[in-house]
């Protein structure tokens, strides 16, 4: 494959891949104008982060099997095409439940084409290079849920709540075109098996998993419904790993984690996931309840963290290629740790400019670490298992995440309780970030035990 023609095909894969990441997040500003325009309650709009979180735990389990089954360039344009009908429905849906099934079509595309852009880049390029490779992969990853919020606050603030899908449609088209030109059928398609069992245990699991951590966050608490969803979630969970070990050909290589340095890094790029998406969930809370600033100034102020995550990233991944993960990982961790300190005395009187600075450097610190170590974890497999670890972490990051940011939720209502609401409210959040803190300690402290440079320790 000459330069040109992988530089097509890796930008036609990262303008898939931000499209996906930019719905994440993107109606985050939006819920209360649709709970208005539909009459719906709070609990029930909340179904469109909720059910869209589900749906795309259930669906990552099984993108591997997809990635190993189907060519690279019909399965891209497959992801496209499911996306664009997911888009299209949400964007003219006459009520909320069209919204709603408009919402999951789409999560149904985003959980295959999240691990995807990761294969194609681990598979394009040598391990020496991988991780300016990966450092490009992930800012895409990065930057469209950093965006979404500030976007959709500032179109609902103008247009219609219809534009933040009405807008995707055409860039969705010019990706597809880009598509039937750039793509190549670059992976190597082997067995894999999809059994039923696998599909039922990891769909179950999966799915009440990510719906009880889901609910958590959405009704600030803990309720029999939820306990009992996370419990039976965790047995479906470990049934399905179970049952993948026993298989010859299993939807899903779990033995990934036989590799020390894989592990290590998995949880890790867990640990900075919740480090991150919990830090993102609580500021602008913390901003809009306890400043009274509108959701679409604290959007903006976030902006400045994710420009800065977006120029080191690719800086990141460079420097891993060069010096290895260890000191890397130490540094960020160090400096994630450090920013997030003084986060603990934030207050109705804090600088404005201290906030969006010590938020900025957070997110700094965290692009120095987020793909590297993913990808670390990444070279320490043989080629035959690369899929199967790049579809295991991003499972595992957005069950991380989930469960990351309904915790934060949860201990800052917790705190609240029996206080005056702006009180309880600034020791909640306080409290939020301690844990963050104690989080970005806990990876500081395994960044000590990585290797500088791994190599496949499985056979």
């Amino acid at each position: 494959m000459n330069t040109l023609t992988r530089r097509l095909l890796v930008v036609t894969i990262l303008l898939g891949g931000f499209l996906s990441t930019l719905t994440e997040t993107i109606l985050n500003n939006a819920l209360p104008t649709i709970m208005q325009v539909f009459k719906v309650s709070q609990s029930m709009a909340q179904w469109l982060s909720t059910g869209y979180i589900m749906i795309v735990g259930i669906i990552l389990p099984v993108s591997g099997y997809f990635f190993n089954r189907f060519p690279l360039r019909p399965l891209f344009l497959s992801t496209l095409g499911v996306f664009l009908a997911g888009t299209t429905l949400s964007a003219f849906a006459p009520n909320f439940f069209c919204l709603l099934i408009g919402r999951m079509i789409q999560a149904i595309s985003v959980g295959i084409s999240m691990p995807l852009t990761q294969n194609v880049m681990t598979l394009i390029y040598p391990p020496e290079k991988r991780g300016a490779a990966m450092g490009m992969a992930a800012v895409v990853i990065i930057l469209g849920p950093a965006i979404g919020p500030t976007l959709s606050g500032w179109i609902v603030d103008h247009y219609s709540w219809r534009v933040l899908f009405a807008s995707l449609l055409p860039v969705t088209l010019i990706i597809i075109v880009l598509g039937l030109f750039a793509l190549h059928n670059i992976n190597k398609r082997r067995k894999s098996q999809l059994d039923g069992l696998s599909l039922f245990l990891s769909t179950l699991g999966f799915g009440l998993l990510l719906y009880g951590f889901s609910n958590i966050g959405s009704i600030g608490g803990i309720d029999l419904t939820t306990i009992i969803s996370i419990l039976a979630g965790i047995i479906g969970v470990a049934l399905f790993v179970w049952h993948q070990l026993k298989l010859q050909m299993p939807m899903l290589e779990m033995r990934v984690f036989a590799s020390p340095s894989f592990t290590k890094t998995t949880i890790l790029a867990g640990l900075i996931n919740i480090a991150m998406l919990g830090t993102e969930l609580i500021i602008p809370l913390y901003l809009q309840s306890v400043r009274g600033i509108s959701a679409l100034v604290s959007g903006i102020m976030l902006l400045p963290g994710a420009i800065l995550m977006g120029m080191l990233t690719p800086i990141a991944g460079r420097l891993f290629d060069q010096h290895g993960i260890k000191n890397l990982a130490i540094v960020g961790f160090g400096i994630l740790s450090a920013a997030t300190l003084p986060m603990l005395q934030f207050n109705a009187t804090t600088n404005i400019v201290w906030i969006v600075v010590l938020y900025a450097l957070r997110m700094g610190a965290i692009s120095l670490v987020m793909m590297p170590v993913t990808t670390s974890g990444i070279n320490a497999l043989p080629p035959r298992l690369i899929v199967d670890g790049n579809t295991v972490v991003a499972t595992f990051r957005q069950i991380a995440s989930s469960l990351g940011t309904a915790a934060l939720v949860t201990i800052s209502a917790i705190v609240s309780q029996g206080q005056t609401m702006r009180t309880g409210l600034t020791q909640g959040y306080q409290v939020a970030f301690g844990v963050t803190l104690a989080i970005s300690l806990i990876g500081w402290g395994i960044a000590f035990t990585l290797k500088n440079r791994t190599v496949a320790e499985l056979e």
